[in-house]
């Protein structure tokens, strides 16, 4: 799902330009080879939008259609979120066991190898600015933590894989 708050959202700025052009959902659908319904769902939030369907509502409308992926959204914030912060946003991530302050300080690698296979967005980028980038590269060396979730943050951190052992 598309949610930078920094960019406009594509729904909106379809419809923008639909109206804009004085155009109906009808006669945009007709000239982008859609439904109504489809392009009404796109301009109310759907956010499963297809490539190919959106440049032809792009083309249809007099524009092109630019795709950028955008990765600011797992960066460090350059401020450490306070425990109080840190544990109720991480709450809901340890049904099993209600997380502590000495949670996080005495058992870090735990906390965080849970947080980066299960978190979400918000959780990771706390977690991220609260340990730190060096912090993550050991919890993801530990044992438990799968290979998509490795894999997921040796590419964010910008590690290369480690050539595998042939023993």
């Amino acid at each position: 799902m598309y949610d930078n708050k920094s960019a406009p959202l594509i729904g909106p700025q379809i419809r923008k330009l639909r109206t804009g052009r004085g155009l109906t959902l009808q006669e945009l659908a007709r000239r982008a080879g859609t439904s109504a319904s489809a392009l009404h769902r796109y301009e109310t939030g759907w956010d499963r939008f297809e490539i190919a369907t959106l440049r032809r509502i792009a083309t249809a409308l007099g524009g092109h259609l630019e795709v950028r992926l955008l990765a600011d959204d797992i960066r460090p914030a350059p401020t450490k979120p306070g425990n109080r912060e840190i544990l109720r946003l991480l709450a809901p991530l340890f049904w099993d066991k209600r997380l502590t302050s000495a949670d996080l300080e005495d058992h870090t690698l735990w906390a965080l190898c849970r947080v980066l296979m299960y978190g979400n967005r918000k959780q990771m980028q706390a977690m991220r600015r609260y340990c730190g980038d060096d912090l993550i590269r050991s919890a993801i060396a530990q044992r438990g933590v799968d290979s998509r979730t490795r894999s997921y943050w040796e590419l964010i951190l910008g590690q290369e894989h480690a050539p595998q052992s042939t023993q």
